[in-house]
C-alpha cells in the first residue's frame, strides 16, 4: 500500500509552485512542504481520472491543487473514495491497442446501426404521431412552393380530369380517414411525366403522366402506388430521415418546431432525393394488392412503369431538368419484374 507521493503544489492565489508531500492519514490527506502543512478530508478532494500518460491533479476545497504523476497513489485514493473503477477500466482499454481498435469498431457499428435502422424507426414513429393540422400545413405549403418554382395549371381536358377524380374517389371511399385526400393535376415540362404524394393526402399527377397512362387500368396502378406512399407516410418519413435535427426535436417534444419552416424543405427533399427501395416496394405492394382486389390488370401497371422509365431515359439525354431527381422510380427493371411476378401469384 502506498501512503504518500511527491506533487507540485499551487495555492490557488498565486502562480508560485512548491514541491510538497501528499500523505494519506486515515480519512484525511495531509500536504506538507516549505511553509505549508494542512489537512483536508479525503472525501472533499476531487481527483482527476487517468488520461493516457498526462499528469493528474488533486483539487482541494479552498482552490489549491497538487499536480503529480503518481498514478498508483491517486488510483488508491479514488478507491478509498469509492470511485475509480470505471475510469481505471477505461484507462486500461485506451492503453491497449487491441481494445482501442475493438472500441472503435463497436462505435462505428453502433453509428451504422443507428443510421440504418434507428433513424428510419424514429422517423416512422414521428411521422405517424404528427398532428393532422401540422401535416395539413406541410402539404399545403409544399404544393404552394412547387406551384411557384416549377408547375403550371393543367391542360388535361376537363372530362378526363373528372374521370380520374371519380377513379381516385372510388379508391379512397372505403376509408373514412381519407375523405379529405384529393387529386391535383399540374403541367410541368421541368418535372415531366410523374406522380407524387404530399403530406395531408395530396396526390399530384402531371399532364405528361396522364398522356403516358391513358387507360383507367394504368392510371389505377399509378394512383394506388401514390396512395401507398400516403398510407405509409413516406414523404414525411423521407423528409425526417434527411433532417436529423428536426427528427430529434420532434422525437423529444412530440411535435415539429416551426412547421412552416419544416414544410419549406419538403420540395427540396422531393427534388434532390429519391425514395428508398423499401418505400418503393411498399408502395408497389399496395398498388398490386389494390389492383388484384378490384380486378384491374397488374400487367397494365407494369407496362406503365416501363413506358415511364423509357420516357425518363429519353429525357436524360436532354438538358438537366427539375424532375430528373424527382423520379420516384429507382431500379425500375427490378420494380417491373417484381410487380409482374406479384401479379402472377395467387
Amino acid at each position: 500500500m502506498i501512503d504518500s507521493c511527491t506533487a507540485i503544489w499551487y495555492d490557488g492565489r498565486s502562480s508560485q509552485s512548491r514541491t510538497v508531500t501528499v500523505r494519506l492519514e486515515g480519512t484525511d490527506l495531509r500536504v506538507c512542504g516549505e511553509d505549508i502543512d494542512c489537512l483536508h478530508p479525503l472525501a472533499q478532494i476531487r481527483i482527476d481520472p487517468r488520461l493516457g500518460k498526462t499528469r493528474r491533479m488533486l483539487r482541494f476545497p479552498d482552490g489549491a491543487t497538487a499536480d503529480t504523476k503518481a498514478d498508483a497513489f491517486l488510483d488508491q485514493l479514488l478507491r478509498a473514495q469509492g470511485k475509480g473503477r470505471l475510469s481505471g477500466q477505461l484507462h486500461r482499454w485506451e492503453m491497449s491497442p487491441a481494445k482501442t481498435i475493438a472500441a472503435l469498431v463497436l462505435t462505428v457499428l453502433f453509428v451504422f446501426c443507428f443510421v440504418r435502422f434507428g433513424i428510419p424507426l424514429l422517423a416512422r414513429e414521428v411521422a405517424f404521431a404528427l398532428p393532422a393540422a401540422s401535416e395539413e400545413v406541410i402539404g399545403r405549403e409544399t404544393l404552394r412552393i412547387l406551384d411557384k418554382i416549377g408547375m403550371q395549371p393543367t391542360r388535361v381536358p376537363l372530362l378526363r380530369r373528372q374521370e380520374l377524380q371519380r377513379l381516385f374517389g372510388s379508391m379512397i371511399a372505403d376509408r373514412p380517414e381519407r375523405k379529405h385526400w384529393r387529386l391535383e393535376f399540374r403541367s410541368s415540362k421541368a418535372i415531366g411525366a410523374n406522380a407524387f404524394a404530399l403530406p395531408s393526402g395530396i396526390v399530384i399527377v402531371t399532364d405528361r403522366m396522364v398522356e403516358i397512362a391513358q387507360k383507367d387500368d394504368e392510371m389505377a396502378g399509378v394512383l394506388a402506388h401514390e396512395i401507398g406512399h400516403l398510407s405509409q407516410r413516406h414523404a414525411l418519413r423521407h423528409l425526417l430521415q434527411n433532417s436529423a435535427t428536426a427528427l430529434v426535436i420532434a422525437t423529444l417534444t412530440g411535435d415539429i418546431v416551426s412547421v412552416s419552416s419544416f414544410a419549406a424543405t419538403m420540395p427540396i427533399v422531393l427534388i434532390d432525393a429519391k425514395y428508398s427501395r423499401d418505400f418503393e416496394r411498399e408502395a408497389d405492394d399496395a398498388a398490386v394488392s389494390y389492383l388484384k382486389q378490384k380486378g384491374f390488370s397488374v400487367r397494365a401497371y407494369a407496362e406503365t412503369l416501363a413506358r415511364l422509365d423509357a420516357e425518363h431515359y429519353k429525357e436524360r439525354s436532354a438538358a438537366p431538368r427539375l424532375g430528373e431527381l424527382l423520379d420516384n422510380h429507382p431500379l425500375m427493371l427490378e420494380r417491373i419484374t417484381r410487380v409482374v411476378n406479384a401479379g402472377r401469384a395467387r
